[in-house]
């Protein structure tokens, strides 16, 4: 890349080049006045370069918006043509003159880019200018634009690629070691999704004997669902497997990014492990529907702050904590800070009929007839086997289990269907139903009631939605129904 210095040299030596190509056009056709304006498109702006004029009597701005010029009918120009002043433009749209306006026609010379009108210069003349005559002036002036605005389009792209280094830099300076593990992966997902604004990406995480998809970036949902189960033979799986890195694009929906159930998989991810004290913790998959934007720098800088956010972590933990899952319970669930965050990221999703979610607590309405029959190793074994069961993965549905207080679990549960949520509910009942056995070798009767919110986009009350959860599960509890929706 060229230094800052040569990038300056280069731009200030094109700016030179482009007047004094405008001055060379205006002495060769005995043009009054001429100027070219860029055609800022994403600002709805017309941006002046440069600028000739024999006339005392001319001021130009620097940015015009479209609406406050006359060239806004010729913004998509794609041939020359000329303009008669009176006819075809107002006198009083010529503003950049004042007192009077000498000249009566105008010579309007387009330059396109990737079939886009991207400048246009203007001649102004007292007199009509012969066309014919003045043909291979014009065309040796296009020619010459074209290769210059080629250059300078190189330029543009050059310092937009430097300006993204500088925002990255920023990225990384967001990283602070007085976060928890949870702010950090919050974090890396905000800054993964500035860098794809198309696209998105998918954090999952080891609970409940399982890999689950557990965090997600952006509104939209182009990014694999949360509570997702990484299956084998899918790119987050041999991220994990590997150790290292997997990018693919994707033919005919595959692979697939966490799971055979995932929707709509294309474009293109980039799966990258966490290695935190030489353990894999968790897996990001970042994805696109444009495989194109996967570039070598992007693909770099992902990994970067993949690695950051590692370190980070790391940075924070005494070594004998790197062998412990760092993001659940001793019985499997996952802590009440990551699924705070996974609730927050569910209500600031765009509404979509493709996706509905649920918080809710379940609890153990006997508890207090199971704790006085059992010793505490055998409740603790009892807590582990209610994550499993509970697992909405284990029944072929998308969510995962969290810590409330002992013996209360909280879930949070994503799917396609509103009726997805009864029916799991109702499956992981009959299973509990059946044997299960503590230390006496006799079954235990275990009465599971759920109390749930339906969480809708645009409630940003994570403190109501779990105490209106609470609510609810009183609710079952006290009237013995099996659940309660609020």
């Amino acid at each position: 890349m060229l230094n800052t210095k040569r990038e300056e040299k280069a731009l200030l030596e094109f700016k030179n080049l482009m007047q004094n190509l405008m001055l060379l056009l205006g002495k060769a056709t005995g043009t009054q006045t001429g100027y070219l304006y860029w055609v800022n498109r994403s600002r709805r702006q017309f941006v002046l370069e440069t600028t000739f004029t024999t006339l005392s009597n001319v001021m130009f701005q620097d940015r015009v918006p479209f609406q406050k010029s006359f060239l806004d009918r010729y913004k998509d120009l794609d041939v020359i043509v000329q303009l008669e002043v009176g006819k075809d433009v107002n006198e009083n749209d010529l503003d950049h003159y004042f007192n009077m306006v000498p000249v009566r026609h105008l010579l309007l010379i387009p330059f396109r880019n990737n079939d886009e009108t991207v400048a246009i210069s203007v001649l102004e003349t007292i007199e009509k200018l012969p066309l014919k005559e003045i043909k291979e002036i014009l065309s040796a002036y296009k020619s010459s634009h074209i290769n210059v605005l080629n250059t300078y389009l190189e330029l543009v792209d050059l310092y937009d690629d430097q300006n993204k280094w500088a925002d990255f830099d920023t990225s990384v300076d967001r990283f602070k070691t007085n976060m928890s593990a949870i702010e950090v992966l919050d974090v890396m997902l905000l800054e993964m999704q500035k860098l794809l604004p198309g696209g998105g990406a998918v954090v999952a995480l080891r609970g409940m004997d399982t890999w689950v998809t557990v965090l997600r970036s952006g509104k939209e949902v182009p990014s694999p669902s949360i509570g997702l189960l990484v299956e084998e033979r899918t790119m987050a799986h041999d991220a994990l497997s590997k150790g290292e890195p997997v990018f693919s694009m994707h033919f005919n929906q595959n692979p697939k990014r966490v799971s055979s159930s995932e929707y709509q998989t294309e474009g293109a991810s980039l799966a990258i492990p966490l290695m935190i004290t030489e353990r894999r913790h968790a897996v990001v998959v970042a994805c696109n529907k444009n495989p194109l934007v996967f570039t070598e720098s992007l693909k770099h800088q992902l990994k970067t702050l993949a690695k950051i956010a590692s370190l980070t972590i790391e940075a924070t933990l005494v070594r004998s904590a790197g062998q412990a899952d760092l993001f659940v319970s001793e019985f499997g669930n996952f802590n009440a800070e990551l699924l705070e965050l996974s609730l927050k990221q569910l209500m600031n999703r765009a509404d979509s009929p493709d996706e509905h979610a649920w918080f809710g607590l379940a609890g153990i309405e006997n508890l207090s007839e199971i704790r006085s029959r059992y010793r505490l190793e055998d409740l603790k074994k009892l807590q582990k086997y209610m994550v499993k069961a509970l697992n909405p993965a284990r029944t072929g549905y998308k969510g995962f289990i969290g810590f409330h207080s002992d013996y209360v679990y909280s879930y949070l549960f994503v799917c396609r269907s509103e009726r997805h949520h009864g029916e799991w509910i109702e499956k992981t009942m009959q299973d509990i139903k059946k044997r299960f056995e503590l230390g006496d070798g006799k079954p235990v009767n275990i009465d599971v009631k759920f109390g749930s919110v339906n969480v809708m986009p645009g409630n940003a009350d994570i403190p109501q939605i779990i105490s209106d959860a609470k609510k609810a599960l009183a609710f079952a509890m006290k009237d013995g129904v099996t659940v309660v929706d609020m």
